[in-house]
């Protein structure tokens, strides 16, 4: 019984150490010589009500195209397609595959993690969201170590229902949950 008391004040030192880890990071479109460029609205700016509090702005939203610098990340959505399966692999009956390609770079000075799991997610204007799938027709992947410096380039995989619409691509520059970057699709 005196052991198990003795687990809690290391249990509360490790929730404390792991709480202050992150930070909230703001994502930002960059321009085309890879400097950050001024936004309008910020996933962490504030704005004011007349009787003094506070509520957090509208998260921004980016599109295909722009570079979004996020924390150590550059963030691109290259384009995006949809796909029925192949001989050996097919969504469910009513369903299809949205791939998305997309490339993310590391400006950090030290390797980076990238996983597509936990990184990425997509929305649609229900409000359901949709992990990454396996899906065969679809090239390269954003998994593994990478290096400062490097970018990855490859395809996430999502099913959702033919009908869907309203995407949008959640890219989660940090698994606890301190920045986010939303990319509008074309669907």
């Amino acid at each position: 019984m005196l052991r198990r008391y003795k687990l809690i004040p290391l249990f509360v030192l490790i929730v404390i150490l792991l709480s202050g880890c992150g930070g909230t990071v703001s994502p930002e479109k960059t321009s085309d010589d890879s400097t950050p460029a001024k936004q309008s609205e910020s996933a962490t700016q504030t704005e004011s009500k007349p009787d003094g509090e506070q509520k957090a702005a509208k998260a921004q939203t980016f599109k295909i195209g722009d570079a979004i610098s996020i924390g150590d990340y550059v963030f691109t959505v290259n384009s995006a397609r949809t796909s029925k399966g192949g001989d050996f692999l097919k969504p469910d009956e009513g369903n299809i595959w949205y791939i998305v390609d997309a490339t993310v770079e590391n400006e950090s000075d030290k390797p980076v993690t990238i996983s597509s799991m936990m990184m990425f997610k997509l929305s649609d204007s229900e409000g359901y969201n949709y992990n990454s799938t396996i899906a065969d027709d679809t090239k390269g992947n954003l998994d593994g170590e990478l290096a400062p410096g490097r970018k990855m380039r490859g395809e996430l995989a999502f099913e959702i229902p033919e009908n869907a619409g309203g995407l949008e691509l959640i890219f989660d520059a940090d698994v606890w949950g301190s920045g986010q970057a939303i990319v509008k699709l074309d669907r």
